[in-house]
């Protein structure tokens, strides 16, 4: 069967004119119908094709002054395609979001910084543990294996001066992690350059929140009494590599 080019025409201007008039409903009345469980949006204004909210709320990260436009060639690779930018924690992200036309949400290209000591507030980790420096992140893609589980990430963060505070203080240079997703967990390593002691981890992620932490660490030059007494006390020696293992729940 071969469509003749009138008809062809025909269709693709119907096509159009749903997609026009789909991406200029109000935002507010359509977000109402399709909004996600586990998703709080709030202060939405203008259109699908380009508006703002004052709130998105997907946990553990909440935006402020989401702002948002249309990108209507996601439509050839069967998907609603979005381009937002926003505020996380007072500083600027972007990303592209959307969804499937089976309704399976899409997350990539996640771009932005925050400060060290924020990340971990906002992930409920306040006790035990104390970062300080900046993290620049570029996330490649974001899953969430199920409902109120915590998203799977893969990307790359860089940390920068890297310093922990607690539970002792060390500067450690410069900090790298590299993730992947392997059946919606969250795996990476962590690589540091610069500072005294040397680490190379394996982290890892699960979707309830659980992490794990584990470290090979090289001392490169002097370290502080305390951190000498910490690897002592918690971490195994062989052969001038310490091993480090760590893990809790977020």
């Amino acid at each position: 069967f071969t469509m003749k080019p009138r008809w062809r025409g025909v269709l693709i201007g119907v096509l159009a004119y749903l997609i026009f008039m789909v991406s200029n409903a109000p935002a507010a009345k359509v977000l109402s119908w399709v909004q996600p469980e586990g998703v709080r949006i709030a202060g939405v204004d203008g259109s699908l094709w380009s508006g703002q909210a004052a709130l998105v709320s997907v946990a553990p990260v909440q935006l402020e002054s989401l702002r948002w436009e249309f990108r209507p060639f996601a439509l050839f690779v069967g998907q609603l395609g979005f381009a937002l930018e926003a505020d996380l924690l007072g500083r600027p992200v972007q990303a592209d979001v959307g969804s499937s036309f089976l309704g399976t949400p899409k997350v990539s290209d996640v771009r932005g910084h925050i400060a060290a000591a924020d990340l971990l507030r906002m992930l409920g980790v306040t006790q035990q543990v104390g970062l300080a420096g900046e993290l620049d992140f570029a996330i490649d893609r974001v899953e969430w294996p199920e409902a109120g589980a915590y998203p799977a990430l893969q990307g790359a963060v860089t940390w920068s001066p890297a310093r922990i505070v607690a539970p002792v203080q060390l500067e450690l240079g410069k900090a790298e992690l590299n993730t992947w997703i392997e059946d919606g967990i969250t795996r990476g390593k962590v690589e540091t350059q610069g500072g005294p002691l040397l680490v190379e981890a394996d982290v890892e992620l699960q979707p309830g929140g659980a992490y794990r932490f584990d470290a090979r660490l090289q001392q490169k030059g002097d370290v502080p009494p305390a951190v000498g007494d910490f690897l002592s006390s918690f971490a195994e020696y062989s052969n001038g590599t310490y091993r480090l293992e760590w893990s809790d729940s977020i």
